[in-house]
C-alpha cells in the first residue's frame, strides 16, 4: 500500500465542502440577498441560482407531453476570481468550492467554516442531513499509449485473450465504511482529447455521510475531518507510486 503523505503538487483541480440541509418552514431564497453587502467585496461575481423541474408523461396512444416547471430562485453563486473560491448559499444548503490551485486543508477549513457560519445566520436550516468532501483529481500522462497498471492500483482489466488497447474507460464503484457510516462514489476515467499528446487520467472522489443533526453540532466539524481521512485512504490506495511520485 503507497505511504500517505503531503503532495506538494498534488493534482486537485476543485475540492468541494458539501452541506445538505432540511430548511425551516417558508425560508425562501432571497433571505440570502443580506448577504450580499458584506460579501460582494471578496466574492463580487454574484449569480442568481435558479431551479427547474421537468416532466415527460407517456400517453397510451400518441406522442409524449413534455413540461417545465420553473422552481425559481434557490440560492445564490458568490464567486471570487482571486482566490478561485464559488460559495453556493441555496435553500438545500451550502457548497465551497475551490478552483484549481488548490492550497491546502488548513487553509481551506477555516473559510468554510467562516462561510457556512453566515450561512447559518441567514437560513437557520432545521437539520443537517448530508455532508460530503469531493476531490476532483487530473493526473496528466505523457503518453498515448498507456499501461494503466503502471499508473492505477484499480485499473480496467480487459480479457488477455483481447486487443489490450483502450481508446476510453468510466467506472464508478461506492465504497462503504460502515464502521463511522462514511461511504464514498470513486470515478476513474480518462481523457485524450484530438490533436493533443498524452492523456489525463480523472479521479473523482466524493465521501460523504447521511447525518441528522443540529447545525451547531459539534461532530459537524469531526465528521469532515473523517470524511477527509476517508477520501485521503482511497486516493492514495488507488494509485500506484510511480503515479504519486509524479506530484512530489
Amino acid at each position: 500500500m503507497p505511504e500517505l503523505r503531503h503532495l506538494t503538487k498534488a493534482p486537485i483541480t476543485e475540492a468541494l465542502f458539501d452541506i445538505r440541509v432540511k430548511a425551516r418552514p417558508g425560508f425562501e431564497a432571497s433571505n440570502f440577498d443580506k448577504l450580499k453587502s458584506k460579501l460582494s467585496d471578496r466574492f463580487p461575481d454574484i449569480k442568481d441560482m435558479r431551479g427547474g423541474k421537468f416532466t415527460l408523461q407517456f400517453q397510451p396512444k400518441g406522442d409524449p407531453i413534455s413540461s417545465m416547471n420553473d422552481l425559481g430562485l434557490q440560492g445564490y453563486f458568490f464567486g471570487s476570481d482571486a482566490e478561485k473560491l464559488i460559495a453556493q448559499f441555496r435553500i438545500d444548503g451550502f457548497t465551497l468550492n475551490k478552483l484549481k490551485p488548490y492550497t491546502d486543508w488548513d487553509e481551506l477549513l477555516p473559510i468554510f467554516i467562516e462561510l457556512w457560519q453566515d450561512y447559518l445566520s441567514i437560513a437557520d436550516p432545521e437539520a443537517v442531513t448530508r455532508q460530503a468532501l469531493r476531490y476532483i483529481n487530473h493526473i496528466p500522462i505523457i503518453s498515448d499509449f498507456v499501461d494503466f497498471d503502471e499508473y492505477l492500483r484499480a485499473a480496467p482489466q480487459i480479457p488477455p485473450e483481447l486487443p489490450q488497447l483502450l481508446a476510453a474507460f468510466f467506472s464508478r464503484v461506492t465504497i462503504i465504511d460502515n464502521e463511522r457510516s462514511l461511504a464514498a462514489n470513486v470515478v476513474q476515467a480518462f481523457e485524450h482529447k484530438p490533436g493533443q499528446s498524452g492523456i489525463t487520467i480523472i479521479l473523482d472522489i466524493d465521501a460523504y455521510k447521511q447525518v441528522d443533526l443540529s447545525h451547531d453540532d459539534e461532530t459537524l466539524i469531526d465528521n469532515f475531518s473523517q470524511l477527509r481521512e476517508f477520501k485521503n485512504m482511497i486516493f492514495f490506495n488507488y494509485l500506484n507510486e510511480k503515479t504519486l511520485g509524479l506530484f512530489e
